[in-house]
């Protein structure tokens, strides 16, 4: 209703069901000649359609938190009461789709209100304690929708700050890609945006600030989230349930400027490819998308060319040659390489004749 109200397209469509979610969730299917998934232990379901459109349902439900942080307690309730346990008035609004009062707006907290004065308001004084990734929400929103966020609210949402630490290491996660999902400059003035005000203090100090510039030059989601974690101490972001490859473009991206010094000094193509390629590709992207340095470009070269050189021989031609096998293996096929990558030969020809001289 949110975006409905500001004119704005969305992507999906959530109904919230007052009586037996799967009864409806079943007629509609028929109807929308589609098929409908139900999960009774929540009372949801979730029609697609054939190009990925999406209809939720949910039944309506009243919740509590036994405590601050962990997920609450739900037990089916009414649309009032379903819009009361919202996060912000201005996300706590339906419209009726009953034949008796169609397209009423449903609005018991003034949440088109809101919407009309640009503001994120909060609907309890408990909601930031309750919930402190609703911290997290506050500033998505704000920066997506150029809001401000209401000065009672943010007093609630300071104090709160200091229980996000409290959140389960999924949730906080979970918060951070959906900032890195949002439009580039939307996902850069949020993320600053936390940092300033402590939120970002469960990923520890930064070890070099955090650059709008360098941010700003990363276009995928979770390349932005590993560049976001590479400015942080490793002991703390090894708590987040990261991905292995995060972790190596992340453990690459710590050592950017080890790598530009070190290019520096490299300035043939089998130096250059032979150092890079101990490190991870996603990460020497990256590097190369935000640095400006000149070395840049024989991470670009490596990349795009480089790293795609092969040779045709084989430990099999090799062993033809009558080298036993070992070590010297390796040590000659990477000679080969070099040499190839180098402009020294082109051809198996060319390989097979480099060889035969070298073991004469």
């Amino acid at each position: 209703m949110r975006d409905k109200l500001l004119g704005k397209k969305t992507v999906d469509i959530d109904l919230a069901c007052e009586g037996n979610v799967k009864r409806v969730g079943e007629r509609l299917a028929k109807e929308l000649a589609t098929k409908f998934s139900y999960y009774p232990p929540f009372k949801t379901g979730t029609l697609e359609g054939p190009k990925g459109e999406r209809i939720d349902i949910a039944r309506t439900r009243k919740e509590g938190y036994p405590k601050p942080g962990e997920l609450p307690k739900v037990e089916p309730a009414s649309i009032k009461d379903d819009l009361h346990r919202r996060d912000f008035t201005v996300n706590a609004m339906a419209q009726s789709l009953h034949p008796s009062d169609f397209g009423r707006l449903i609005d018991p907290l003034g949440g088109q209100e809101d919407l009309k004065r640009g503001l994120i308001r909060v609907i309890h004084d408990k909601s930031f304690i309750d919930d402190p990734t609703r911290i997290f929400r506050a500033v998505r929103y704000a920066e997506r929708l150029g809001f401000r966020i209401e000065p009672h609210t943010s007093r609630l949402l300071n104090k709160a700050v200091e229980r996000i630490p409290g959140l389960s290491s999924e949730r906080l996660l979970y918060e951070l890609q959906c900032i890195s999902k949002e439009p580039s400059e939307v996902r850069i003035k949020g993320i600053k945006r936390l940092e300033s005000l402590g939120a970002l203090g469960f990923l520890g100090k930064p070890l070099a600030p955090l650059s709008p510039t360098r941010l700003g030059r990363i276009k995928e989601s979770c390349e932005f989230l590993c560049l976001l974690f590479s400015h942080f101490e490793e002991s703390y972001i090894s708590k987040l349930p990261i991905s292995k490859a995060c972790v190596k473009t992340v453990s690459t991206l710590r050592q950017r400027k080890d790598i530009m010094r070190r290019l520096a000094d490299l300035n043939t193509p089998s130096g250059i490819f032979f150092y890079l390629k101990e490190f991870d590709e996603r990460g020497l992207k990256i590097i190369a998308e935000t640095e400006r340095s000149k070395n840049r470009a024989k991470i670009v070269e490596y990349l795009a060319n480089y790293r795609n050189v092969t040779i045709r021989t084989t430990g099999d031609d090799l062993k033809q040659l009558g080298l036993k096998p070992g070590p010297r293996y390796q040590e000659l096929l990477d000679k080969l390489l070099a040499a190839k990558l180098d402009g020294k030969i082109r051809t198996k020809r060319d390989e097979k004749a480099l060889l035969k001289r070298w073991t004469e």
